[in-house]
């Protein structure tokens, strides 16, 4: 089983559907260029990154804000790559930020050793994947920062996620941000067209020699909205079920666990997690305008652009033709719908509350 492997592609030639987006990467990084990868959830980016890098026949070294969202902390674990002349455990200090990355070497090194032990490992290209996770965007930025100016010809960054926390501080520098004028390329990784969709679902179950007529290959890109993650996850289900529907069945509910807790990750950036739930919310029932989400919630419209602003970067909805806001991915909508809301006052601010998210 290859194209419904649930683990992220790292063979150029599974990765399906992202031809053209794969070889403008490849072109990016063979220039040394760092790169952002923007996207919805489980569209595709640390797959379209891991064989980027394999296709250039580098090795890969991914770090996982989501399972380590001390980005410094996670540097640290990375340069302590097996080196014969190197055997002392110390501290690199990196100069003009707070932290130190740790390493194996004889002493304690300055920028100038620094530099060679990275010159000694060759060229490192490292993937932050959801890098909106990360903790203290300050010190992140001004470590890529420093990385960037000083050991540019040695290290190559592509960083994946939404463009909220540290994504948002990396691609929005200020004036007064330690990567203010730095040239980084972005780009934004889109949901599959349905035709493509239609395309994987049928490649994959032929692989498997499995059945999938045009109804039920509709239905379920319908369901997923061309969501690669979700696509694959369904085709995995349905390696092991045999039966199209229950496997339609059981991604929506395992879809529903991962983003419940998706949805209470947000609290961990100080966003404002029942606000959040309150517009999608009202979005559940229906697209609406600006304006007649504002008179649904009550929020003032300095703080409701602010929420719409971030669902938006975090890709849970999206502005149709008509201006109107919508949750654009079906099974976040369906979770939504799912939920008990209760706890609704309407005499200052309408907030909403799941009485129980998971």
């Amino acid at each position: 089983m290859v194209l419904f492997d649930t683990n992220p592609k790292s063979d150029p030639r599974f990765l399906y559907g992202r031809e053209k987006e794969l070889d403008e990467l490849v072109e990016s990084l063979k220039k040394k260029n760092w790169v952002i990868l923007l996207g919805p959830r489980r569209v595709g980016k640390t797959s379209l990154a891991e064989c980027a890098i394999k296709k250039m026949g580098e090795k890969i070294f991914l770090l996982d804000a989501r399972e380590n969202s001390d980005f410094a902390g996670a540097l640290n674990k990375l340069l302590k790559i097996p080196e014969s002349s190197l055997k002392v455990k110390t501290d690199i200090k990196v100069p003009y930020t707070p932290i130190s990355i740790g390493a194996e070497y004889n002493k304690t090194l300055s920028k100038k050793d620094l530099e060679y032990l990275l010159k000694r490992i060759g060229h490192i290209y490292i993937i932050v994947d959801e890098a909106q996770w990360l903790k203290n965007p300050r010190k992140v930025v001004m470590l890529l920062a420093h990385l960037y100016d000083y050991y540019y010809d040695h290290v190559t960054f592509i960083i994946t996620g939404s463009m909220i926390g540290v994504m948002k501080s990396i691609l929005e520098p200020g004036p007064s941000s330690p990567l203010y004028g730095r040239a980084i390329t972005e780009m934004e990784i889109r949901r599959w067209q349905s035709s493509i969709s239609l395309g994987f679902l049928k490649a994959g179950t032929a692989e498997l020699h499995l059945e999938l007529n045009d109804k039920m290959a509709i239905n379920i890109e319908e369901n997923l909205d061309g969501l690669p993650g979700w696509l694959t996850l369904f085709g995995y289900n349905y390696s092991q079920t045999k039966n199209p529907n229950l496997a339609l069945t059981k991604t929506i509910k395992e879809a529903n666990k991962i983003v419940s807790q998706e949805v209470k990750s947000i609290a961990e950036l100080g966003i404002g997690t029942q606000r959040l739930i309150a517009v999608l919310s009202v979005l559940a029932k229906e697209p609406l305008r600006f304006v007649d989400i504002g008179k649904t919630t009550n929020f003032n419209n300095t703080s409701l652009s602010k929420y719409l602003s971030t669902l938006g970067r975090l890709g849970y909805i999206e502005k149709d033709t008509k201006s109107r806001y919508y949750i654009s991915d079906p099974l976040l909508l369906r979770f939504v719908k799912d939920r008990t809301i209760n706890n609704v006052s309407r005499k200052s601010h309408a907030v909403y509350g799941w009485d129980d998210v998971t």
